[in-house]
């Protein structure tokens, strides 16, 4: 038998603009911990083979906090006699076409993996255990392609010596959305089930698309791992994990495993239900009774009201009670609309840059009230410096 672990779409240092230094800290600490369960489940279930299919790093210049911990995951692995293979993805593998600019490469020329930068052309390994023989290959994402096409229709290079033997299992991973279960409007590269019949590989896996998912046609497989978090607020209902996939004679398995992530809320409050008369009290108590200091919450406000209701509505205030109650919130009034008025969408307020200080140095003095000077004299320094600089605060 072999065992593989499949993941994708970890999106290690992404950045959130609405989270405070601190809590963006430790968000990506959260993004690494979950990635670290991948990999200590696969020690733990003494896997062969670990793939990667892209979009390992959130930027395609990753920070060095997260390449360092990514060089010591891979390493636990390779101690732990795992081969580990991976492709690039449309966040982490640049707008270019040197096969040397992805930031994966760095662990392949350390011999810690096996990369397949090339955005067309096929190459491949074959990894034999217990007589099975099996066949992984891999394209990266090209940034190329853009728009609703197929990225594989006529761009595939399979090599002349490219094996042809029934009894070779052949795998290739993959960055690209697949035409069964993209968005019907996403106008982005999806592969179709006519280019994946017409290619030498009886199993594809897909990174890209953040839901899990199958699919089977023929006698062929796709596996869609999915991402190992839940990045924006359209994820809410998403059960982040990876696959655990097993060869043997004559027939494979897989099976999804979820991982604990971080809690998500999408919160509605129509306005409309509001009392017209300090309505601002009311919105806070609804936020705060559906919040917790874990929470990712994105509130909405919607509905049709006077003028004079959204004119008596301190947002600054709304912003920052959900703030102090959840890990990160989002204020969305999009779909506000004042009675009456031309304007219906309202911009959705954020709270300025000497807000944001004040908040930081709230928090800063009340863990450490003995340093309240200092860190006041702190603050004075960095509103001058920013002043200087012409910045708006």
């Amino acid at each position: 038998m072999i065992k593989i672990v499949i993941t994708a779409d970890n999106h290690l240092g992404k950045y959130y603009k609405k989270l405070l230094p601190e809590r963006l800290q430790e968000r990506r600490k959260r993004l690494r911990n979950v990635f670290e369960e991948v990999v200590n489940y696969a020690i733990e279930e003494k896997a062969d083979i670990f793939i990667h299919a892209g979009d390992l790093f959130d930027s395609s210049t990753p920070r060095n906090q997260d390449l360092t911990f990514i060089a010591r995951e891979f390493s636990k692995m390779v101690k732990n006699n795992i081969k580990i293979y991976a492709i690039g993805g449309n966040h982490d593998a640049p707008n270019m076409l040197e096969s040397d600019s992805y930031p994966i490469r760095i662990f392949e020329e350390a011999g810690l993996i096996k990369t397949f930068s090339s955005q067309s052309t096929i190459s491949y390994e074959i990894f034999e255990k217990d007589n099975i023989s099996i066949l992984i290959s891999g394209l990266s994402h090209d940034p190329r392609k853009k728009g609703k096409i197929d990225p594989l229709e006529k761009n595939v290079i399979v090599p002349p010596d490219f094996p042809k033997e029934n009894n070779l299992f052949k795998i290739l991973i993959l960055h690209y959305s697949f035409e069964k279960f993209a968005h019907p409007k996403a106008q982005e590269p999806q592969v179709s089930t006519n280019t994946l019949y017409d290619l030498p590989f009886d199993l594809y896996i897909l990174g890209h698309l953040h839901e899990q998912n199958t699919y089977r046609f023929a006698n062929k497989h796709v596996i869609i791992p999915g991402s190992t978090e839940r990045f924006d607020f359209g994820e809410e209902n998403l059960k982040p994990g990876f696959y655990l996939l097993t060869i043997e004679k004559g027939r494979i398995n897989y099976e999804h495993i979820g991982l604990n992530v971080q809690p998500m809320k999408n919160l509605e409050i129509k306005l409309t239900e509001i009392p017209q008369k300090e309505p601002t009290n009311s919105i806070i108590e609804r936020i705060i009774n559906n919040s917790h200091k874990d929470l990712l919450l994105k509130c909405k406000l919607v509905g049709e009201i006077p003028l004079s209701m959204y004119q008596s509505i301190n947002f600054s205030k709304i912003l920052e009670a959900g703030i102090n109650s959840n890990f990160l919130f989002d204020l969305d009034t999009q779909n506000l609309r004042i009675k009456g008025e031309e304007i219906n969408t309202l911009p959705a307020p954020e709270l300025s840059i000497d807000k944001n200080l004040e908040i930081i140095t709230k928090k800063y003095i009340e863990e450490v009230p003995e340093d309240r000077e200092i860190i006041l004299e702190a603050l004075k320094w960095i509103k001058e410096e920013l002043k200087s600089r012409e910045i708006i605060l």
